[in-house]
């Protein structure tokens, strides 16, 4: 069993490599472009197949037109003509399997032994944005070349070797070249379109000139409109000649220019894809804005005249600022020195207002509420307060309760010196001593007034109960008439005076 399965494979495996070598030798196999030729004189399978002198391909294979065989289109009809070479091209590169209906090639030499190769052009050069040629045509299933695309044989030629055309020098050759020009006339005669193809598909030039009159003669309208309106075109520039000469001198300093920056230019140029694709976003941006604009730029334009007024109103102000600007001009020369050096200032006190930011917002929250809650009011009705509750009023206005301790403890200290002790409480303390000093303190006042009537004078003193002993008796507060009268605007009389002479010194 496992000899008969080994046999079955053997025999798929010689099955697929033979499949794969004959579909492989297949003259249909890729992109193969079927060209006709008028002659195929030493060209092989192998050779190269050029675009532009870059190989793209190579002759698949050399035949020749049978009866029948379709090999070019007149007005658009299929013409065969048999006994036409045919040379099929294999393009391998993908870049140019695009073949179209106004592509050529050209047999040329590639050595002086006879080795030849196929210079092809695909298609046409043409204006941007204009409607490519249309593909070649291929060949349908069952006619020779099936599945190629057919070159007819009006896009293609054949050059002359050299050697031929030195050949013409040997006596031989040069006497049978006499022959066919004598007898030309009388061979060609009658077959003037026959001489005219075969002249065009012998030198490329004609046939390329033939097609360059061709699309002329199509656009003979636009021709003649540009010669009617050339004349008022070059018109102007007859009368600037002068300037046209200068443009043409300065676009050759240009070019020169640009010639020596070319790395630039070319770096640039590569860097130009990137900022197309940045401009067309930052275009639909800015188209988005010019739309949102719009209102604004009608609204502008209505104020145009205003504004242009304005302007000329401002011409004036404008010419006198000048000698303002000049001033601080200079004012700047002089004040630059300066302001540099007063830089390290600048830096300290930015750096102290960014320390104090903090502390001033906390402040300025304090502030706040302390305004909102009325807390300055509160605080100054406490002082106010304050000072009503612990002081007094009498008939010389109001005054501080304050005791004068004549002594010579000035500073606290820790042990007492010269018979004064720290404390009011300790020690060496006199109650009587500190009484004693306060009533003469009193009696010296009373002495001073010169006995006038008041809460503090004498009588008041004598008309209240005796007050005990080292203690000054208290003062008379005075009447409702008396606080009146102290709010006048008078001259203070002798006792008040002497009081006031007696607390702030004479």
């Amino acid at each position: 069993m496992r000899k008969w399965l080994l046999a079955a494979g053997l025999v798929a495996a010689i099955v697929v490599v033979v499949v794969l070598i004959s579909g492989g030798g297949s003259g249909n196999s890729g992109y193969v472009v079927r060209g006709i030729f008028d002659s195929g004189g030493f060209m092989v399978s192998g050779e190269e197949v050029r675009v532009a002198g870059a190989t793209v391909g190579e002759i698949e294979s050399v035949g020749v037109t049978m009866p029948g065989e379709v090999d070019s289109y007149k007005d658009g009809k299929p013409q065969a003509v048999p006994g036409k070479a045919v040379i099929a091209m294999k393009i391998e590169d993908p870049g140019f399997q695009d073949f179209r209906s106004d592509a050529s090639c050209l047999i040329r030499p590639q050595s002086l032994i006879g080795e030849k190769f196929v210079d092809c052009t695909p298609t046409l050069p043409r204006a941007p944005g204009s409607k490519p040629a249309p593909e070649l045509k291929q060949i349908a299933d069952g006619k020779p070349g099936a599945g190629q695309y057919l070159l007819p044989l009006g896009n293609n030629s054949t050059s002359v070797d050299p050697d031929l055309i030195n050949n013409i020098n040997q006596l031989t050759y040069a006497q049978r070249f006499r022959l066919i020009l004598n007898e030309l006339g009388a061979g060609l005669a009658g077959r003037g379109e026959d001489i005219e193809a075969a002249v065009k598909r012998a030198n490329p030039v004609l046939r390329d000139a033939d097609r360059v009159f061709g699309i002329l003669n199509a656009q003979r309208d636009q021709l003649a409109q540009l010669s009617s309106d050339s004349k008022e075109i070059l018109g102007p520039l007859s009368r600037q000649r002068s300037s046209v000469a200068g443009f043409f001198a300065n676009a050759g300093a240009a070019a020169q220019a640009s010639t020596e920056k070319g790395p630039a230019l070319e770096a640039s140029l590569q860097k130009l894809p990137a900022f197309l694709r940045e401009l067309r976003q930052t275009m639909a941006s800015f188209e988005y804005f010019s739309k949102a604009g719009t209102p604004v730029a009608e609204s502008l334009a209505k104020a145009a005249p205003a504004l242009t007024q304005a302007t000329r109103a401002l011409t004036p102000f404008s010419a006198a600022s000048t000698v303002s600007l000049k001033s601080l001009g200079a004012t700047g020369e002089v004040a630059g020195p300066k302001i540099r050096a007063a830089d390290p200032v600048i830096l300290k006190l930015r750096d102290l207002a960014t320390s104090g930011a903090a502390p001033t917002t906390e402040l300025a929250q304090f502030l706040v509420s302390t305004r909102k809650a009325k807390g300055f009011d509160g605080l100054a009705d406490l002082i106010y307060n304050s000072a009503a509750s612990t002081n007094e009023f009498d008939q010389y206005g109001h005054f501080t309760r304050s005791l004068t301790a004549l002594t010579n403890c000035i500073d606290y200290v820790t042990a007492p010196t010269s018979g004064c002790s720290a404390n009011f409480n300790g020690p060496g303390a006199s109650e009587e001593a500190s009484s004693s000093d306060a009533l003469a303190l009193y009696r010296r006042m009373q002495e001073s007034l010169g006995g006038q009537t008041g809460g503090t004078s004498a009588d008041a003193t004598s008309s209240a109960s005796p007050a005990p002993t080292g203690q000054a008796p208290a003062p008379k507060a005075p009447s409702l008439g008396e606080s009146e009268q102290l709010g006048a605007k008078a001259k203070p009389a002798a006792p008040q005076r002497a009081l006031l002479d007696y607390l702030l010194g004479p």
